[in-house]
């Protein structure tokens, strides 16, 4: 097509424009993209002199470029899963093939290099799809469009063979980003602004206003010229105005700086444009999205507008109104909230529910644009414009405030009336858009400790993350237990899905709780989650963990929902983790029982247990920020004992069972050393006893800081001298001791200086064991290189000799798992014998225990297995042989 540059551009070109920008370091993204849209514009501009009256916009590259920032094209009704399934059926794929398995279990079944669905789909795509018959730009646009027109039509069908088309027209490595464009994420690791601002450096201002490309394509398409004013305007969509988040400790803070506020409910509905002129409507969701086609352009038209019908005064010709659109039930004469079964942008006439514009905010009005001016005179005018309708259109009910104690009783009658919370503006703040710190703050419930009933939910399964976090668990399938069913030591046997949660965690927090579950995580393949007692709704896991090896989260939301995804009747809305309750036993987890008595009988439980008072909003003056890594432990005064741990600074992560993580700080303490909560560059060691995550983490991440084990500490402590650890008391070796330790041990921790005691024995020969570095001779092998070597091993004293250690519990022909000759054994192989597990006729020697009975009865077997000259010692014969060969 000669009318369009878009006709003329390769699709091919914008793709190796991605693959370069994804290779790219951070800084260097934006060339590719840069070099592009100055060619394209050099083409557009030599096609304009051929053809005065061919469409030169770079409109239809940036959609592309865009995908997520698109409004003029609907849905397409294609996610992951429901193009897996349709790549499954034009590849004509076997259900249960290898291909197919990978496309729908991308994120389980992928490898790790694997980064997205369009990556897993590439390489199946590259064995089918070879070769590009040079799509252009304009014929994937006119593709994507019939694709999303056949989605509206409820045309299954003819998706299929639309999609089918541009996969025949295009290569692997084109589809891969057809398939990103299509899901509205291009991983390009840019960000929209940034690539808004390579075509103009007022583009990302112009977009905040009207959330329209082909309106910054067209406005802005000569860089030269600069954007001086950007104004409102109707039918065109902006960002609107938001609110900031008002907790306790900013509260009195803002107030103090606006002592007159507008106080307003805040609605829990859908946020909304109105625009009209003429007596012809749109409708803008928050993101820029039109909903005219469903609520009617006209009051002819659609579900919505010709409710309006003598809404408006005679004297508005054109309108802009900002506001929430809500669902009114006709039978209760009562508002929904976002939480109940329905959705405000679908409604039917025959629907319980219709929608309901609850306007707050005027920013248009008679081709007047008002947002530069305060929210008082705009009020003022909006009651002037409009003829509320009950259920259809409304103003928001707003009073003033001039006290604190105003706004806490606004609060707790929207707590009454079970609503979301309040809003509260600055009465002469101006309208800006896309703007959160401009006068307009929240405040819910929620927001305050002890106001709201937290629960204790159980971890049954994980969601892998996207980009980064692929690889790696970043949210939780939660659950409850049944009260119903438990086994006698209290534990239950059952545990029912309960809600999705994925936020309020720290990096530490998540690090630990990676420790924690990492090693139990289990693929859907791999066991059975019933025969734990595991219990799904719809709603399945990445990854599931049987409940004894997982752990009880504190949890809190808005309010508790009708479920439907999950096995229990309800789920939770707005749900944030509080904290990992390492204090609780998973026996102690909510109850499905207590869900149900929290729940009631109503269809949307708000969570809050009271009424908020005036003490509540007290400000505690912030305590000095001082990172906890320097702040010491704080320990009563202890009595001094001795001076063997003067000038040592230690961190304790947990101690034993018999010797708790405080009596461990305060005998450092009383032998004269100290503690600190986090180790720091003067800390000697972390110390740890019983099992703790941070040592995992310490080990991961390769911390600057040896971690000890506490029987370290507690030799020093019980002996009274100072001694230095070793490696056999490291759980994690510090890059510098790793390096002092190459000068002053072997491989295996054998000191170079140090004579090893009996005890480093068993130590040294299982690092030898564990490295796996030794071979196993032949005695033939043996034999020949002692006769290559001329030479006689000294140390062999038990050369061909074999011993069978007995104890007084073992049978003679059984295995002896006795741990009591363990050191015999190391000795006695070290000398060259070898070691019979049962009593046979190769045995030559017998080590019985010291005092045994069974002497005689030894003898007797002996001879009944005609081994009448095995001789019968005991260990300590083992130990004066071994002193002889080390001593001489």
């Amino acid at each position: 097509m000669a009318d369009s540059i878009a006709a003329h551009v390769k699709f091919s070109e914008l793709c190796e424009v991605f693959d370069k920008t994804c290779l790219l370091k951070k800084q260097e993204k934006s060339n590719p993209l840069s070099l592009f849209i100055k060619v394209y514009k050099e083409r557009a501009s030599n096609l304009r002199t051929q053809y005065p009256n061919a469409s030169t916009s770079f409109y239809p590259a940036l959609r592309l470029i865009l995908p997520q920032l698109e409004r003029e094209r609907a849905a397409y009704g294609l996610k992951e899963f429901t193009l897996a399934k349709r790549i499954i059926k034009i590849l004509c794929l076997p259900a249960r093939g290898g291909d197919a398995i990978r496309l729908t279990g991308f994120k389980t079944t992928g490898h790790a290099n694997v980064k997205d669905f369009a990556d897993a789909a590439y390489w199946i795509l590259r064995k089918h799809f070879l070769d590009s018959s040079g799509v252009t730009i304009a014929e994937v646009n006119r593709c994507l469009d019939a694709i999303s027109q056949l989605n509206s039509d409820n045309n299954p069908r003819g998706v299929d063979e639309e999609l089918h088309n541009l996969f025949r027209k295009t290569n692997a490595d084109e589809q891969k980003w057809l398939i990103r464009i299509i899901l509205k994420d291009l991983k390009l690791g840019m960000g929209q602004d940034r690539i808004l601002k390579l075509y103009h450096p007022d583009a990302v201002d112009l977009f905040t206003v009207n959330n329209s490309l082909s309106i910054v394509c067209d406005t802005l398409s000569d860089l030269t010229a600069r954007l001086h004013e950007i104004e409102v305007s109707v039918f065109s969509p902006f960002r609107p105005m938001l609110s900031q988040r008002c907790d306790p400790l900013q509260f009195r803070k803002v107030f103090s700086k606006n002592p007159r506020l507008y106080i307003e409910n805040k609605f829990d509905g859908e946020r909304f444009q109105l625009h009209m002129e003429n007596n012809t409507f749109k409708f803008f969701s928050r993101n820029g999205f039109d909903y005219t086609s469903t609520y009617g352009s006209n009051y002819y038209t659609g579900s919505y507008t010709p409710l309006l019908k003598n809404s408006f005064k005679q004297n508005v010709r054109n309108v802009i109104l900002d506001g929430e659109m809500m669902g009114w039930n006709k039978r209760t004469n009562q508002f929904g909230s976002k939480g109940m079964d329905f959705d405000v942008k679908h409604l039917k006439p025959h629907n319980v529910y219709q929608p309901c514009f609850c306007i707050f905010d005027v920013i248009f009005l008679n081709d007047r644009v008002l947002s530069n001016q305060p929210l008082c005179d705009r009020l003022l005018l909006l009651d002037t414009i409009i003829n509320p309708i009950q259920g259809v259109i409304m103003t928001s009910h707003r009073t003033e405030a001039t006290t604190e104690q105003e706004v806490i009783d606004s609060l707790n009658r929207s707590m009454d009336r079970e609503e979301e919370g309040i809003v509260f503006k600055d009465i002469n703040s101006l309208y800006k858009s896309n703007d959160r710190n401009a006068g307009w703050w929240k405040m819910k419930l929620e927001y305050f400790e002890n106001l709201m009933s937290d629960l204790d939910v159980i971890i049954l399964g994980g969601y892998y993350g996207e980009g980064k976090g692929r690889n790696r668990v970043t949210g939780f399938l939660v659950g409850v237990s049944s009260g119903q069913n438990q086994s006698e030591d209290r534990t239950p046997t059952e545990y029912c899905s309960f809600a999705k949660i994925a936020t309020g965690l720290s990096n530490d927090e998540r690090k630990i709780l990676d420790a924690k579950l990492g090693p139990h995580w289990r693929k859907k393949s791999e066991g059975n989650p019933e025969d734990f007692g595991i219990v799904w709704g719809k709603e399945k896991p990445d990854v599931w963990i049987p409940p004894n090896d997982s752990c009880v989260l504190l949890v809190r939301a808005s309010e508790l929902v009708r479920a439907t995804d999950f096995s229990t009747r309800y789920t939770l809305r707005f749900p944030r983790i509080l904290k990992i309750r390492e204090d609780k036993p998973i026996y102690d987890c909510l109850t499905s029982t207590e869900l149900e008595e929290l729940a009631g009988t109503k269809v949307v439980q708000k969570l809050g247990k009271r009424h908020i008072e005036l003490s509540d909003l007290e400000v505690v003056e912030k305590e000095r920020k001082v990172r906890r890594k320097y702040v010491p432990n704080e320990i009563k005064p202890v009595e001094s004992k001795s001076e063997i741990l003067t000038g040592y600074e230690f961190c304790v992560l947990s101690g034993y069972e018999d010797w708790r993580k405080d009596d461990v700080e305060v005998a450092i303490r009383e032998h004269g050393g100290s503690v600190v909560l986090v180790e720091r560059n003067a800390t000697l060691c972390i110390l740890a006893g019983d099992d703790h995550p941070r040592v995992n983490i310490c080990k991961q991440q390769n911390a600057k800081c040896d971690v000890v084990k506490l029987e370290w500490l507690r030799k020093i402590v019980n002996t009274g001298k100072f001694a230095a650890y070793t490696p056999f008391d490291l759980l994690h070796t510090c890059r510098k001791t790793r390096d002092r330790f190459l000068g002053e041990y072997d491989k295996y921790g054998d000191s170079y200086t140090v004579k090893i005691t009996v005890d480093d024995v068993p130590k040294i020969m299982e690092s030898v064991k564990e490295s796996k570095d030794y071979a196993y001779l032949a005695q033939f092998e043996i034999d020949n290189l002692k006769q290559e070597m001329g030479v006689e091993n000294s140390l062999n004293v038990f050369e061909k000799s074999v011993a069978h250690f007995h104890s007084d519990q073992s049978d003679y022909k059984l295995y002896d798992g006795d741990n009591n000759f363990c050191i015999e054994k190391t000795m006695f192989k070290l000398l060259g014998g070898s070691i019979s597990e049962i009593l046979n006729e190769s045995v030559t020697i017998v080590v019985i225990e010291e005092g045994s009975s069974k002497v005689q009865e030894i003898k007797q077997y002996l001879n009944y297995i005609d081994n009448k000259d095995a001789k019968i010692v005991n260990k300590d014969y083992i130990c004066s042989k071994f002193s002889e060969v080390f001593n001489a």
